[in-house]
């Protein structure tokens, strides 16, 4: 309501109120004053009436749908909903097989997402694991030797002088040599056979080869007698090779004693009848029994046969012979089985360097000397082997 038009109002009431009130005149006594609850009506049409609150309008399609609750269905409508409702029933049954049909597939796609997740993972750790041992791989050709011994060799011409230098060598060849095959062997099963070689040209060109190798030996009773075996092999070194390899092998210096834990073997074979080779090592070799019952002491045998590097001598002669460097560390020793079952491995770790030379090496003959290696790897295994089971049956 507006404002004037509530004013006028308010208006018209006073003159009504005053219009039915008798006059003093016409009474003739003083009209009596007006009363507070007048005061306060009067009052009141001056302030502002409130507002009703507006009822919330229904939409018709509401109220004519609610209009139709009461009506009750023709029997028509009952059986068109009927047929409907059978529909639907039915329908939903449809589904329901088909969730279920559906259900294995989706069950098969999970697994093969969940599968081709763990293929790119397992992948992913394979070629950072090849990205690794790239690194390791590489090490080796360097142009320096991979064994564990760091100390060159050199022996002088005096027979005292060069027996001194060598026994001083060889405790510290023996530790070093402990150390490493132990530490090959530190995160492996050393009763379950194993090999690994690598074959690679060094930086500076030298041809090179890497082996390493477990062998259990199933029918060892005891230690010695393999280790025996192994030291008379090395002993006649240059018999042993010429019967795998083929080619003639000599000896330049004397025949060492069997009973020396130190000896020298100056070997010279001719390749293919194409080019002389030069082999100079000395061997160490020691066997320590076992300690008494109870100290945990087993007994075990070492053999190392390491290059020298210069002999006054025995020179090497570079302008008429290739020269070949073998480092061999042999390991024979008493290990248990995962059921506690005691058994001896032999375990063998060799680094042969083909020397770089003036004189040209056909590529079929340094395949030779590397396959020659190995025949007289594999021939000193198998006679340990024999040792072996010889003394088992003896």
């Amino acid at each position: 309501m507006a404002p004037a038009e509530r004013a006028s109002r308010c208006a018209a009431a006073s003159g009504a109120d005053d219009a039915s009130q008798p006059s003093q005149a016409a009474t003739g006594a003083d009209y009596p004053p007006q009363s507070s609850t007048h005061k306060t009506r009067k009052r009141s049409c001056s302030q502002p009436q409130p507002k009703h609150k507006k009822k919330k309008k229904v939409p018709t399609y509401y109220r004519r749908k609610v209009a139709t609750w009461d009506i009750p269905a023709t029997p028509e409508e009952k059986d068109v909903l009927m047929e409907e409702m059978k529909e639907l029933e039915g329908e939903m049954q449809r589904l329901t097989r088909q969730a279920e049909l559906l259900r294995p597939r989706e069950a098969l796609m999970r697994r093969q997402l969940s599968n081709k997740m763990l293929r790119d993972m397992v992948h992913s750790q394979r070629l950072a694991f090849a990205r690794s041992m790239l690194t390791l791989l590489c090490f080796p050709q360097c142009d320096k030797d991979t064994g564990p011994f760091d100390s060159r060799m050199r022996l002088g011409k005096d027979p005292a002088e060069r027996e001194a230098t060598l026994l001083k060598l060889k405790r510290r060849r023996l530790k070093c040599a402990y150390e490493f095959m132990m530490e090959r062997q530190r995160h492996m099963n050393p009763t379950s056979e194993f090999c690994d070689q690598k074959k690679f040209v060094a930086t500076n060109g030298d041809i090179c080869s890497e082996r390493f190798e477990i062998i259990p030996l199933v029918d060892a009773r005891s230690v010695k007698p393999v280790f025996d075996a192994l030291e008379d092999f090395v002993c006649n070194a240059e018999i042993g090779m010429s019967e795998v390899s083929g080619d003639i092998t000599i000896r330049e210096n004397d025949d060492p004693q069997k009973s020396s834990s130190v000896a020298q073997h100056r070997l010279v074979t001719t390749i293919a009848d194409i080019v002389q080779m030069d082999t100079n090592n000395v061997a160490f070799a020691e066997y320590r029994p076992p300690g008494p019952p109870g100290s945990g002491e087993e007994e075990i045998g070492f053999s190392i046969n390491d290059a020298i590097d210069e002999d006054e001598l025995f020179p090497y002669r570079p302008l008429e012979r290739v020269r070949q460097d073998v480092t061999v560390i042999i390991m024979v020793a008493w290990h248990r089985r995962e059921g506690g079952e005691p058994i001896v491995v032999l375990s063998r770790w060799w680094f042969l360097r083909l020397r770089r030379s003036s004189i040209h090496v056909p590529p079929f003959v340094a395949d030779r000397i590397r396959n020659g290696l190995d025949k007289f790897g594999a021939a000193m295994v198998a006679a340990a082997q024999h040792a072996a089971q010889s003394a088992a049956e003896a």
